[in-house]
C-alpha cells in the first residue's frame, strides 16, 4: 500500500496542478457517460422496435401495378392504382414529373369503359425515356395517344417530352 502511495504522490508531482485536474476531468466525464449515455441508447432502442413495430402495422401502399389489385374495386380506384404506377415507375427511372393534368374523358352511355385522360411533361435522357415507355407499355389498360420529343439544345443529352396517355377501365354498374 505504501508503494501505491508513493507512486500515486510521485504522478501527482509529474503531472502538477493543471495535470491533476485534467485526470479528475476526464474520470467525471468517463463517470457521467456512463450514467447518463448507456441508459439513453437503451431508451433509444427501445424507442425504434416500438417504432417499427408500429410501422409494420400500417397500411401498405397500393400496389404497384394495377393488374395487381387483389379485388374487385372501382374504376376510380383501379385508376389510383394506375396513377400510383405511373409515378413509380417515373421514380425508378429517375424521372421527375413536375407537370401533370388528369382528367376524366366522357363516357358513351353504352360502352362500358370509362375513360380517363393523363397528360405530362419531362425532361429526361433518351435512355430513361426508352425505359420509361417500355416499362408503361406493359401496364394493361394504358394507351400513350400523343407523344412530342424535342431536343433544344443539340449539344446535350436532354429530351423535353410531352406525353398524353388514356387509361381505359371497365367501370362498375
Amino acid at each position: 500500500m505504501s508503494r501505491l502511495l508513493w507512486e500515486l504522490r510521485r504522478a501527482q508531482w509529474r503531472l502538477g496542478i493543471f495535470g491533476v485536474l485534467a485526470v479528475l476531468l476526464f474520470g467525471a466525464s468517463a463517470v457521467i457517460a456512463l450514467v447518463q449515455m448507456l441508459p439513453l441508447r437503451a431508451d433509444i432502442a427501445a424507442r425504434e422496435a416500438d417504432l417499427d413495430a408500429r410501422a409494420a402495422t400500417l397500411k401498405q401502399p397500393p400496389p404497384p401495378s394495377p393488374d395487381e389489385a387483389v379485388a374487385p374495386v372501382s374504376a376510380e380506384q383501379r385508376y389510383f392504382i394506375f396513377l400510383h404506377s405511373l409515378h413509380a415507375i417515373a421514380a425508378k427511372n429517375d424521372i421527375a414529373l413536375p407537370q401533370i393534368t388528369y382528367q376524366s374523358a366522357a363516357q358513351d352511355k353504352d360502352s362500358p369503359l370509362k375513360r380517363y385522360v393523363v397528360e405530362t411533361n419531362f425532361t429526361s435522357t433518351y435512355m430513361q425515356f426508352r425505359v420509361f415507355i417500355s416499362e408503361l407499355r406493359t401496364m394493361p389498360g394504358l394507351r400513350c395517344e400523343r407523344l412530342a420529343i424535342s431536343r433544344p439544345n443539340i449539344g446535350t443529352t436532354q429530351l423535353e417530352v410531352r406525353l398524353q396517355c388514356s387509361f381505359l377501365v371497365e367501370a362498375s354498374k
